[in-house]
């Protein structure tokens, strides 16, 4: 007779999978992955309308333009789940003055990033984002919303920022390249990190008054005034090719949002840092397949080290959220 113990699936084994999926530690690093992965797929746009305009001679849009369009069909797309819960989505807890500094913060990391894709290859555009980015999050937390960085969280930061390094700086190491040929470059996705971590800041302090969905119409409502103003002393009228990207942008976008308020409602900031890591890797992915960029082995080895932090500060925020909640109990 057939042992039917090894037909039917392990009922166990399924049963603490989805147990894993539920704890708010998991939650909040896949909703950040997906977040960075909705990002990844508008910074490939972006690259693509520039090298399109390139190869046809044509006037590239403005990165500024790019923003507005994005953030515009943005905000359609996530209109029903900004309304889903009904008036109160516009009643804010929150004074305005912080969320027009979130969409100051955030239009100008957007324009300084679209800006920063435009002149580089997004893996090492989002290298260099990443090599600063935990220090500017970390700090911003530590003095805004009193989050402690304890020496899990710092060991999977300097990891993270050793594979980011690694993927980035290489050509420099090697004398491939010196600091005066990348320039100014740098500045703009390493400004366009610390316009980002900022936003992320404000974010979370604004998610303990008010519903994420109220804290993104806000985002939407005010940064779309910036973006406007600064994309009308640029303007260049979209060709009909270009209109379902620039649709396709927004939906993006309001996915990623989506993705990501609820990250920052289950966890802390700083413990999803190295989630974000993810983007060097789907940044690499995008420009190897569509873009003929393709990475080193340093971009490997690179990656290996951000994997590896992601998922080690996983773990440990798995078992260290769970003995917390067995402290009350033992009591």
């Amino acid at each position: 007779m057939t042992d039917i113990s090894t037909v039917l699936p392990n009922v166990s084994t399924t049963s603490a999978f989805w147990v894993k999926l539920r704890d708010p530690a998991v939650q909040g690093a896949l909703f950040k992955v997906c977040s960075c992965l909705c990002f990844s797929g508008i910074n490939g746009f972006v690259r693509y309308f520039t090298l399109t305009a390139q190869e046809a001679n044509l006037i590239p849009m403005p990165p500024s333009e790019l923003a507005f369009f994005e953030t515009f069909f943005g905000l359609i797309f996530i209109l029903p789940w900004i309304l889903s819960t009904g008036k109160s989505a516009f009643k804010t807890n929150n004074s305005f003055y912080l969320a027009i500094a979130r969409a100051f913060a955030a239009s100008m990391g957007i324009i300084l990033w679209f800006t920063a894709i435009t002149k580089m290859p997004i893996v090492q555009v989002v290298a260099f984002k990443y090599a600063a980015s935990p220090l500017f999050t970390t700090v911003g937390a530590k003095l805004f919303l009193g989050e402690r960085c304890g020496w899990a969280r710092a060991l999977a930061i300097g990891t993270a920022i050793t594979g980011a390094y690694m993927i980035s700086g290489h050509e420099i190491f090697n004398s491939d390249a010196h600091w005066t040929d990348i320039g100014l470059l740098v500045f703009f996705p390493v400004v366009a990190t610390a316009c980002y971590a900022a936003s992320a800041v404000l974010a979370k302090k604004q998610v303990k008054k008010d519903s994420p969905q109220t804290v993104v119409l806000y985002l939407f409502l005010f940064s779309l005034p910036i973006l406007g103003t600064v994309a009308y002393f640029g303007w260049v009228n979209p060709l009909s090719w270009q209109w379902p990207c620039l649709v396709s942008m927004g939906g993006l976008l309001a996915a990623a949002y989506i993705f990501l308020q609820r990250a920052y409602v289950i966890a802390d900031i700083t413990y999803l840092v190295p989630m974000s890591f993810t983007r060097l890797i789907a940044g690499a992915a995008i420009g190897m397949i569509f873009f003929n960029e393709w990475p080193t082995v340093w971009t490997y080895f690179g990656s290996f080290f951000i994997l590896l932090a992601t998922i080690s500060l996983c773990k440990h925020e798995v078992q260290h959220m769970n003995s917390k909640k067995a402290l009350p109990a033992a009591a």
